[in-house]
């Protein structure tokens, strides 16, 4: 049973996974490394899943805001983006509760 058990341990240590804090530039190098379209984005804690981001929207937001954290990708969608919408990365980003700072506007 010790054998069936580090197994499965083995396999989930394995996962290739993106966390909230992980910013978008890091996740298109990890998708291009492991030639991936889409990848999970799990609680760093707890390990529960949150969403996931598929390489064609982290794109359409990197040719803007790279350095943004994972996050603000899943809060975007959250707030009803969806892949085939049109506009910018700083529009996918805007919210009326949202901080601005030098311009670009975060969620919060």
């Amino acid at each position: 049973m010790a054998k069936c058990s580090s197994r499965s341990e083995s396999l989930i240590s394995r996962a290739i996974t993106l966390f909230p804090s992980d910013t978008v530039l890091a996740a298109l190098q990890v998708m291009e490394r492991y030639s991936l379209a889409v990848l999970p984005v799990v609680d760093e804690e707890r390990g529960e899943l949150m969403g996931e981001v598929t390489e064609a929207e982290l794109c359409r937001v990197a040719s803007r805001l790279p350095l943004i954290p994972i996050a603000e990708v899943l809060t975007a969608k959250a707030l009803g983006w969806e892949e085939g919408m049109t506009g910018g990365g700083e529009s996918l980003l805007e919210s009326p509760g949202a901080t601005s700072t030098g311009g670009v506007r975060w969620l919060h």
